[in-house]
């Protein structure tokens, strides 16, 4: 894995914590299981600017662990196959969607 895929993996490790840390909170204030309870979460102890709102915390959990799939078949791929760079790509995909955050890189940019 190159410094910079090894940076972008961390970064959007970081991104998915982040998500099930507020998942988690949604989930163990919700008075039941149902995926439409809705409240708002401050990551206040994170980053007190940014807040989210949590709809269907049971889908920001399914999609943090395909999340993590992806990033772990990326690390088996190895640094020089085709795979690797498409999983690259894809990577970079994900990040985009933080393209807003202090840590995010411009060279991340697709």
């Amino acid at each position: 894995m190159t410094e910079e895929s090894t940076v972008l993996v961390e970064f959007l490790l970081a991104r998915i914590e982040e998500d099930e840390r507020i998942a988690g909170h949604v989930a163990s204030v919700s008075p039941t299981a149902d995926s439409g309870f809705c409240v708002w979460a401050t990551q206040f102890a994170f980053d007190s600017e940014r807040m989210i709102i949590a709809i269907d915390y049971q889908r920001v959990f399914a999609e943090c662990a395909g999340k993590r799939r992806i990033i772990d078949a990326f690390r088996v791929a190895g640094p020089s196959t085709t795979t690797a760079e498409t999983l690259e790509r894809v990577l970079r995909e994900l990040a985009s969607a933080h393209a807003d955050h202090h840590d995010y890189q411009d060279g991340w940019r697709t």
